[in-house]
């Protein structure tokens, strides 16, 4: 059987007795409270106990001529099942903010993924195990954050926190020279532009500065939007960026076109 709840570890009793008895109870600790799970099993998974329940097994484990004169808790409640469980993929929840010139390269969770321990019908809901909120401001430096994962209803996460590696680099501008590459014409056309390349202008971080160039961004035109064009001017768009960079700027952003007719020669 796995607790799916997190159980308080103590309640706070206020006793009535000898003083020889008190302070034996306090020296000694009062006795644990056993539970017998057998005794509270429901078909549910799901289980309450009343103050009135939780002070009558206490009061079974103390001396007869103590008595109980009150108790500071709410019901006692928990979850539980037969071990029944998923994997789940850990979602981090995060607000992460760096100091001017520095940017996150990187972020690792570990583990990546956890278990969740849950009754059939809520474990067939979850998708993710989502972090607590992880909020951070002016970060210049490479850290690991310790974060818990969000407590959920009847659900117990194993291990229920993970570590956040966050990989912060200085950063710089770098520029590329990039192709306008045509998507999407029909066969006997063709597209010239003027320039038939832009400079791509983009932060990066120090260490991925030589391993970024012009072949990782794909500049494309489409057909279909160079037909609506009146001006013979079109408006530039990144299809696809590669990962660590930002702040990224296309010049000149729009450039003049011409559709061509493909010549075939005579053979």
């Amino acid at each position: 059987m796995v607790i799916t709840t997190e159980l308080p570890a103590t309640f706070h009793v206020v006793l009535k007795d000898r003083g020889s008895q008190l302070l034996n109870y306090q020296y000694a600790g009062l006795p644990a409270i056993n539970l017998d799970f057998r005794n509270y099993d429901r078909q549910s998974g799901h289980v309450v106990l009343s103050p009135a329940d939780i002070v009558k097994l206490l009061q079974q484990r103390l001396s007869p001529t103590t008595k109980i004169v009150s108790y500071k808790a709410e019901r006692l409640e928990y979850y539980f099942n037969n071990g029944l469980n998923v994997r789940l993929p850990v979602e981090l929840k995060a607000n992460l903010k760096t100091e001017q010139l520095y940017g996150i390269s990187s972020i690792r969770v570990i583990p990546d993924s956890v278990t969740a321990y849950a009754m059939p019908e809520v474990l067939d809901t979850l998708r993710s195990a989502i972090t607590q909120s992880l909020n951070l401001a002016n970060i210049s430096e490479s850290l690991v954050c310790k974060v818990n994962l969000a407590k959920m209803r009847g659900v117990k996460f194993d291990p229920s926190s993970v570590r956040v590696k966050i990989n912060v680099d200085q950063m710089t501008e770098k520029s590329v020279d990039v192709p306008v590459k045509r998507v999407n014409f029909p066969a006997g056309k063709t597209l010239r532009t003027f320039p038939s390349k832009v400079k791509i202008i983009f932060q990066v971080g120090m260490s991925m500065y030589r391993k970024i160039t012009a072949d990782d961004f794909t500049l494309v035109v489409n057909y279909e939007t160079l037909l609506k064009a009146t001006d013979g001017k079109i408006q530039l768009y990144l299809k696809s960026v590669p990962a660590g960079v930002s702040h990224v700027r296309i010049v000149p952003s729009t450039v003049d076109f011409l559709i061509e007719d493909v010549v075939e020669e005579d053979s």
